[in-house]
């Protein structure tokens, strides 16, 4: 892509990797679209880029709310006339323990991960498959897509279907002959509030890891934005750190990742076909 004065829409776009990424697209000369529920945050980066120079059109709305998203996608086209880019980045963390009886957590996060998704799709596409090189990035989470982490399971079950959803949007494009750049971002552990606004958590996760004999793998979501726009640039499907960007963008935190991923998805795969039990794809 070309990205000299195209336009991007960016959810969740006021924090962690959605701000980041706003920033690097911005720098490439992107007009940056932000849209976000939190209208503080969303004020305080959409100024950064506006400071910077940069064109810029925040837009309060909450991802899970169907007529929030088409009034931002008529916002967009009202200001813009265009959309190039959509990147649907918002995303909440949530445990749904399955041994309780509560039943909100998964709503919330179903809600938010899930639908957010599909009503950005409902949102954007109509603007997207018309204009030639665009993009749909879609966040998903190697937590429910390399292997399954349990303990928070409404968060994967939501970020495994966010998968499923991108790679039948990928099927049914093609069926119709649509030529569309799909991206499904998985990132690595990256210094983001999803876990909450205490950023001193990350911390311990690193504590955590080198206890376990592990290296140092949180990176800052400015590095992983340059693995998203080589992702964009290269039309990839599966946009992830790969070793030679752990090294080149990442200092090396995210050495290791590929093989560990491999496993998990080889020990999945052997499971099915060898009637086999989860216990080594679930962490």
């Amino acid at each position: 892509m070309e990205f000299h004065g195209k336009v991007a829409v960016i959810t969740g776009g006021s924090t962690g990797i959605g701000r980041a990424t706003a920033h690097a697209l911005a720098e490439r000369g992107m007009k940056i679209v932000l849209v976000s529920r939190r209208a503080d945050r969303l004020d305080a980066t959409a100024q950064e880029l506006a400071a910077q120079g940069h064109t810029v059109l925040a837009i309060p709305a909450d991802v899970a709310d169907a007529s929030d998203m088409q009034r931002a996608a008529r916002t967009t086209a009202d200001r813009f006339g265009r959309l190039d880019l959509a990147f649907l980045n918002a995303g909440i963390a949530d445990g749904g323990s399955l041994l309780d009886l509560d039943i909100e957590a998964w709503k919330q996060t179903i809600d938010t991960n899930l639908y957010g998704l599909l009503n950005g799709i409902k949102a954007f596409l109509p603007a997207l498959r018309d204009t030639p090189g665009a993009s749909l990035l879609a966040t998903s989470s190697g937590a429910g897509v390399h292997g399954v982490s349990y303990r928070t399971a409404a968060y994967a079950a939501a970020k495994n279907a966010q998968a499923t959803v991108m790679e039948s949007l990928y099927g049914q494009l093609k069926d119709a002959g649509i030529d569309l750049h799909l991206g499904v971002v998985l990132p690595p552990l990256t210094r983001t509030n999803l876990a909450g606004d205490d950023l001193s958590y990350w911390e311990r996760i690193e504590h955590n890891l080198a206890k376990a004999g592990l290296p140092p793998a949180v990176v800052e979501p400015e590095q992983f934005a340059q693995v998203i726009i080589e992702g964009i640039i290269n039309r990839s499907f599966w946009i992830h750190t790969t070793e030679d960007q752990a090294h080149r963008l990442c200092d090396g935190r995210t050495a290791g990742t590929e093989r560990r991923t491999a496993a998990l998805l080889n020990a999945r795969t052997h499971a099915m076909l060898n009637d086999g039990t989860p216990d080594d794809y679930l962490w």
